[in-house]
């Protein structure tokens, strides 16, 4: 591996483990789609946990180490708006929080301008 290659490697850090890669795949989407660049990390194959590791979960979403906090505090937010939100059959949670599904027009169709 060159010494770029290594130093990229160095450059990411894990900001949650995730228990599958379905979960980790949804996040690090999110993630992306709020203009921070994520990986997945799944070391559930290739890497045996050792007595030293903290967490071992195998799976981890990772950033930039440069946008770590930023990245937390935008998990932290979707987090607490999930949290917050009142279980109602009518309602779809999004990254945005919930939205309302009218199950006469589950498409959105009538009344959105078409």
């Amino acid at each position: 591996m060159s010494e770029p290659e290594k130093r990229d490697d160095q450059d990411w850090v894990a900001v949650k483990a995730v228990p599958n890669e379905t979960e980790a795949a949804l996040l690090a989407g999110f993630l992306d789609s709020e203009g921070i660049p994520a990986r997945v990390v799944d070391r559930s194959f290739h890497m045996t946990p050792t007595v030293e590791d903290n967490d071992l979960s195998p799976i981890e979403v990772a950033v930039r180490r440069d946008r770590f906090d930023e990245a937390m505090a935008l998990l932290a937010s979707r987090e607490s708006g999930f949290l917050a939100a009142e279980p109602d059959e009518e309602a779809l949670l999004t990254d945005e929080g919930p939205a309302h599904v009218d199950p006469e027009d589950p498409d959105g169709k009538s009344g959105a301008g078409g």
